[in-house]
């Protein structure tokens, strides 16, 4: 699985539209939906993002290993996570 289909796993998980998900780390739709189909890579800054944002484990998000959601979020993350 490709980081751009790990984004995608993420937005479905959390029920948001490429355009609310985008919304959230500053970016259109157009943008998320380029990243999420491997037209467009992502950057150290967007990753960054999406971790701080929905509470996503760097290496998960990066390399597909390990748990998607920080432990932290299992129990209630304060932003757009669960």
């Amino acid at each position: 699985m490709t980081i751009g289909e790990r984004i995608k796993v993420l937005r479905k998980e959390k029920n948001l539209s490429m355009e609310d998900f985008g919304s959230v780390i500053g970016m259109g739709k157009s943008a998320v939906s380029r990243i999420e189909n491997g037209v467009n890579g992502t950057t150290d800054q967007t990753i960054r993002s999406i971790c701080r944002e929905f509470g996503v484990n760097e290496q998960w998000l990066r390399t597909g290993e390990g748990e998607m959601l920080e432990q932290a979020c299992w129990i209630g993350c304060p932003r757009n996570t669960i």
